[in-house]
C-alpha cells in the first residue's frame, strides 16, 4: 500500500514593470543555496539540456542533497499563478524538512515574497524557520501506523530519493517505541537510500505463443544487489502492467567470463523461477533491509552456478 501525503509552500515570482522575472532555470534552482543540490527524477535527460531549461518545463523536480536527503522535496513552477511550489512529503526526514525550509526561505528572499502554504498560513523569511515540521512528521508516522493496525495492508511503502522503503509492523514498533520516533524514522529511510548496492530493475516480457506476461530480474556476479523478497509490480510500472496480469516471475543469473569492463564478458548462465531462487539462496548471503526488500551480497561465479544446479 502506498499513499502520497504532502504539504506544499508557495512563493510568488518577483513582479517587474511588465510581467514577472524570468523563471529560474534548473541550474539556478540547484545553486540557490550554498550547497550541492541534485535532481533525482530526471535520469534520462542530457545534463546540459536539463540545467539550462526553465523549471517550468517540468511537472516537478525532485531535489535533495547527496548523503543528507532521505526523500528530498519537489519543486515546480505554476505559469498561471506565477509562483514556485515546494512540496514536502509526509512523513519526511528531519533533514528533508530542514533543507526544504532553508530552500523556501532562499526563494522568498530572492523574490522578496511572502510564503503561503496550502493551509493558507502565511510566513515570511523571518519566521519560516518556526514552522512546526515535527508535527507533520509525527502525523505521517501515525497515519502509517494506523493503516497497518487496521489490517488493510501488511506493509506500507513510501518513496525515497533513490529507493522505496517498505514498512511492516515490526519496523513501526521500533520507530514508535524509540526515544525519538522522528530521528529513528529519518535514519531508517535515509540509510536505505545510501546502501552501497545496485537496485535491480524489473522487466516484463510477453510470451508469443499464449501472450502471458512474465516479470524478470537479473542478478550479476560480484554485484551487491537489492531485490524484492516476493516480487510484485513496482509503482513506476503500474501503468504498464497490473500485478495479476503477471503469470510468473523469473531471475536471470549473469556470470562474467573475462574482463569485467568488457560488456561482451557478461553472459546469462541460466534462469530460475524467482521463488526457487529465494529458496536456494544461502541464508548467510542476504539480509532484509526493510519489510519487502533484501540485499544480496556479491556472489562469485561458483556460487551463481551452484544456484542453477
Amino acid at each position: 500500500m502506498e499513499v502520497k501525503m504532502s504539504i506544499s509552500f508557495y512563493v510568488k515570482n518577483k513582479k517587474k514593470f511588465l510581467g514577472y522575472e524570468k523563471v529560474l532555470n534548473v541550474e539556478e534552482a540547484l545553486t540557490i543555496l550554498d550547497k550541492e543540490l541534485n535532481t533525482y527524477n530526471t535520469g534520462n535527460i542530457d545534463i546540459n539540456d536539463l540545467l539550462l531549461s526553465p523549471v517550468s518545463n517540468y511537472q516537478c523536480l525532485l531535489i535533495g542533497e547527496d548523503k543528507v536527503s532521505a526523500r528530498g522535496f519537489e519543486l515546480s513552477y505554476d505559469n498561471k499563478n506565477k509562483d514556485y511550489a515546494v512540496r514536502i512529503f509526509t512523513p519526511s526526514s528531519r533533514e528533508d524538512w530542514l533543507l526544504a525550509l532553508e530552500y523556501i526561505k532562499a526563494l522568498a528572499k530572492k523574490f522578496g515574497s511572502e510564503i503561503i502554504n496550502e493551509r493558507g498560513e502565511v510566513y515570511t523569511v523571518d519566521n519560516i524557520d518556526k514552522f512546526n515540521y515535527e508535527s507533520d512528521i509525527l502525523y505521517g508516522i501515525e497515519v502509517i501506523t494506523s493503516n497497518m493496525k487496521s489490517g488493510e495492508a501488511h506493509n506500507y511503502t513510501i518513496f525515497g530519493i533513490d529507493r522505496v522503503v517498505s514498512f511492516n509492523q515490526e519496523m513501526l514498533d521500533k520507530i514508535n517505541n524509540s526515544d525519538s520516533p522522528i530521528d529513528t524514522f529519518s535514519n531508517i529511510v535515509k540509510e536505505i537510500q545510501y546502501l552501497d548496492a545496485y537496485s535491480a530493475h524489473q522487466q516484463f516480457y510477453k510470451n508469443n505463443e499464449d501472450y502471458r506476461i512474465m516479470g524478470a530480474y537479473t542478478l550479476t556476479q560480484n554485484l551487491r544487489t537489492i531485490l524484492p523478497y516476493k516480487p510484485s509490480v513496482e509503482f513506476e510500472n503500474s501503468d504498464i502492467v497490473k500485478n495479476d496480469e503477471v503469470s510468473c516471475w523469473n531471475i536471470g543469473l549473469v556470470t562474467i567470463n573475462g574482463d569485467e569492463n568488457d560488456p561482451n564478458s557478461y553472459q546469462v548462465a541460466g534462469n530460475l523461477n524467482y521463488d526457487d531462487f529465494i529458496k536456494k539462496l544461502p541464508i548467510n548471503k542476504y539480509k532484509f533491509i526493510d519489510a519487502s526488500y533484501i540485499m544480496v551480497e556479491p556472489l562469485s561465479k561458483e556460487e551463481i552456478l551452484d544456484l542453477l544446479k
